[in-house]
């Protein structure tokens, strides 16, 4: 969003790192709120988005739309976010008072006489912000809108909802029923709780319920919510802070490897446009006391985080969090993403409601891992993860081993959960909900060559800090397709070795996608093809593979370009292009491929550190060596078939 107003004056003294303080903060804040406000009726407080006439194709498969309910709650929280900063109740360039125009939105929105009212959605944001700033949003309630607030949090309570991060959505209104002394059945979100914490799974990990998977909720769900309940349901802290202590400190070990020394997170996962709401259980945190982190580097994390979304263009030309990762890009969402969700963003927001004392506000950043030089190595038993930080390029790499994830079929979930890595600088190439299965990141199997399986629900059968075997059938991924992939990944300071084979009875084609680089829309890639290797690089990246060892195939450049109704075809805007190799031939069972990828921005490696790697081949085992270390891959048989927990 263009604007004449002088930027807030960086503080390197306070803030090393990123420069930010507490006035950024709230600067960002007040833009966000100036955005959207032209947008909120101010007779209702009912926030109305229009679309983007040029991302048709998202909006056309919605399923569960958030509708003008969700748009209000999420935006709210930027509101009352401002509002505690601040004290003011004005913002620069809207004329009238935003917390009256939101109050105006609790009475739309709690009263069952209105068209809007909805008991099931559009109250989880509401609540968060009336904690934010209870002065403007609770006592000053009218009366009669304050009773019906209350009723329908209570009923909420009562919303029947699956076993998921859905549970913590349940479970929130005990913060303002408790503060207003409402009954409710206790027991019932007590044991809410208790099936929460039945989803740990170790190193500061959730899977998300029933859907099983590893990804963003875990900050932006179960780390924020947790806090947000020690902060404000007082026996919920006597009987869970020990365990939820417990739990913070195991995950903030691993926090300080999840991001960038740009402040960009490691992107896997669904619901990506909540873009920084990925620190908010850093804030919250905070806000609970119970965090292990020095505050320094807390806001090191989250002040990065916030600056990284910032300067690449979060708020679109019309001042909105549209759906999106930097900039639009509804390829990025899911078919629940309307118009307001990706300003859940806004949790990230909480911190403002500390003091101005706090110690998160007036402590020096510290280091995160990508601030120093060299490899750092973080093993995630719990996630069943290894997250690796190159301090030289700056970048943060997460290598996925297991994914359990119960979506295959819907959410991109090939691209956005079962690549053999992700990258805080890279990004991923992405069809769109509902497009077809891409091979970038992934190894793949065809019994004709035609229809192909790519890798799907794998299964960790080894990890540790350098090496990782996972395994995957194919009936994972197509029906009716049997057996399975197993693929053992030796991950070097530079790139990563995939040595893969099938366990299938007859032969099948293998294939493996290495990582997709980022293409304008105004230019061509360049392709660098030599024997048994292939480098693709744009103006910004460059993705490259060779092939090591294994029978003879062919290696090309695939590309992956925007769906009708989509403006992007990948995470970062554009659109991807990858190196894939394939097979020549159907191979016999057990017959290895060794790959070599690596990929990177040219601003932090120009060009591809090719390594120097030797294969020597044996019938039943191969031995990858590089100068001063040497890996042995037995593949006669295959996987064990069970997961490691």
């Amino acid at each position: 969003m263009t604007t004449a107003e002088p930027p807030i004056v960086p503080d390197h003294d306070l803030s090393p790192h990123t420069g930010y303080t507490r006035e950024h903060w709230i600067d960002l804040t007040s833009r966000i709120v100036r955005g959207i406000m032209p947008y909120v009726e101010l007779d209702t407080g009912i926030p109305r988005l229009a679309g983007d006439p040029g991302e048709t194709a998202l909006p056309a498969q919605l399923r569960n739309p958030g509708g003008v309910a969700e748009a209000f709650s999420r935006s709210f929280m930027a509101v009352a976010a401002y509002v505690a900063a601040t004290g003011r109740t004005r913002v620069d360039g809207y004329p009238h008072d935003i917390a009256d125009v939101y109050r105006r939105g609790i009475a739309t929105f709690s009263d069952p006489a209105s068209d809007h009212f909805d008991w099931r959605r559009g109250l989880t944001g509401t609540i968060e912000a009336i904690l934010l700033a209870p002065d403007h949003f609770l006592d000053a309630l009218d009366p009669v809108v304050r009773a019906l607030l209350l009723d329908h949090c209570e009923q909420f309570t009562r919303r029947p909802t699956r076993d998921a991060n859905l549970l913590l959505f349940r479970m929130l209104p005990a913060t303002l029923l408790e503060r207003c002394d409402v009954d409710y059945d206790r027991d019932a979100l007590d044991g809410d709780f208790d099936a929460i914490l039945s989803m740990y799974r170790g190193d500061g990990w959730f899977i998300d319920g029933w859907n099983r998977g590893f990804d963003h909720y875990n900050f932006w769900g179960f780390q924020f919510y947790l806090h947000l309940f020690m902060r404000w349901v007082p026996r919920w802290r006597e009987h869970y802070a020990d365990r939820v202590r417990e739990i913070t400190e195991a995950h903030e070990r691993t926090l300080p490897y999840c991001f960038g020394r740009d402040g960009a997170p490691i992107p896997k996962g669904r619901s990506l446009n909540y873009r920084f709401a990925v620190v908010s259980g850093i804030g919250y945190a905070q806000h609970s006391g119970l965090s292990s982190l020095d505050p320094g580097q807390a806001r090191r994390m989250a002040s990065g985080c916030l600056r990284y979304f910032r300067e690449r263009g979060c708020l679109s030309e019309r001042g909105l969090l549209e759906p999106g990762y930097l900039g639009p890009n509804a390829a990025v969402g899911e078919d629940y993403t309307d118009r307001g969700a990706p300003y859940w963003a806004a949790t990230a927001l909480a911190p403002l409601a500390l003091p101005a004392d706090h110690a998160f506000w007036t402590a020096t950043e510290q280091p995160i891992a990508a601030d120093t030089p060299g490899i750092k190595r973080c093993l995630v038993r719990g996630a069943e993860m290894l997250l690796k930080v190159d301090g030289d390029r700056g970048e943060a790499r997460m290598i996925t081993v297991g994914e359990p994830f119960y979506h295959r079929r819907v959410w991109q979930a090939g691209s956005k959960y079962y690549q053999h890595a992700y990258s805080s600088t890279l990004g991923h190439a992405l069809a769109g909900d509902l497009g077809p299965e891409l091979a970038a990141g992934r190894t793949g199997m065809s019994d004709d060559g035609q229809r192909w399986a790519y890798r799907t629900w794998p299964r960790v059968l080894h990890l540790d800090a350098r090496r990782a075997r996972s395994e995957w059938d194919a009936w994972s991924a197509i029906e009716g397709m049997t057996s399975s992939v197993v693929t053992d990944s030796l991950v070097l300071d530079q790139g990563e070795v995939h040595v893969f084979w099938h366990t299938a009875p007859e032969p099948r084609y293998l294939r493996i996608g290495g990582y997709s680089a980022q293409v304008a829309h105004t230019e061509q890639p360049r392709l660098v093809a030599g024997d048994d290797r292939l480098q693709v690089a744009s103006q910004s990246q460059w993705s490259a593979m060779g092939v090591l060892a294994g029978p003879p195939g062919r290696i090309e450049a695939m590309n992956v370009e925007p769906r009708p109704g989509f403006r992007h075809a990948h995470l970062l805007g554009g659109w991807s292009v990858y190196p894939c190799w394939t097979s020549g031939e159907p191979l016999p069972a057990r017959t290895p491929v060794a790959v070599w990828v690596d990929a990177g921005t040219r601003a932090a490696a120009a060009e591809p550190d090719w390594p120097e790697l030797t294969v020597t081949q044996a019938p039943d085992a191969w031995t990858i060596a590089s100068p001063g270390e040497a890996d042995t891959i037995a593949f006669a048989e295959g996987g064990t078939g069970a997961p490691q927990r």
